[in-house]
């Protein structure tokens, strides 16, 4: 596994030399040639670009082996601030999204920038696999000596095939996924000694269940 991660990295860094003039290529001619936008075929060109930079950024934070700095989390100061973060997609895609918390919750040991990673990774999924006016929740209680958090979606669900390889890394089933999201999240849940499971039903939705030890 650490030589595929290297090899992975080093692809990674590789690639994205030679991407980063590429996309600097297409602005220069962009602003020099502002007529360019008219190009049927220029937007699809940019989006593509873009689509090789977050999958060369999903490598990387898949590959990436450095230990992540950890501290005491508040987790509902993570999560309040992710749903800050998510209201303008909810908005715009007409979504309805829950939030459950208790009055007291206890801190975790952890890193807030990559729980808050995680957690988006999962609210993402779960807002894709839903239509207009799905509803995805998520509610985080205290039970003994762990804290469990649980993402929920009303959407198409998977099958029991799919969920064997959800957390395989590069088994997507989505026609723009790059099968690494889901890898990504479970890595950080066991780097905060958590486990992350799912259950799905197919046209009745998924639930997503992350237990974290707290402090």
């Amino acid at each position: 596994m650490e030589d595929t991660n290297f090899t992975i990295a080093k692809i990674t860094h590789e690639i994205r030399n030679p991407l980063t003039l590429i996309n600097s290529s297409l602005q220069l001619i962009e602003s020099m040639h502002p007529e360019v936008k008219e190009f049927q075929f220029w937007s699809q060109t940019l989006e593509d670009v873009e689509s090789l930079n977050l999958l060369l950024d999903d490598l990387a934070s898949y590959s990436d082996k450095r230990r992540f700095f950890m501290c005491e989390v508040d987790l509902k100061e993570v999560v309040l601030s992710l749903q800050e973060s998510l209201k303008p997609y909810i908005l715009a895609n007409r979504k309805h999204f829950s939030l459950h918390l208790p009055s007291q919750l206890p801190s975790v040991f952890g890193n807030p920038v990559k729980l808050k990673q995680a957690f988006l990774n999962l609210l993402k999924n779960a807002f894709e696999s839903t239509g207009e006016n799905g509803c995805v929740s998520m509610s985080i209680r205290k039970y003994l000596d762990q804290i469990i958090i649980r993402i929920s979606d009303d959407g198409c669900g998977m099958t029991p095939e799919a969920l064997e390889t959800l957390f395989t890394p590069f088994s997507s089933h989505k026609s723009n996924g790059t099968g690494l999201g889901l890898a990504i999240t479970q890595k950080i849940i066991s780097a905060h000694y958590g486990k992350i499971e799912a259950a799905s039903t197919p046209g009745r939705g998924t639930v997503f269940t992350i237990t974290i030890p707290h402090l």
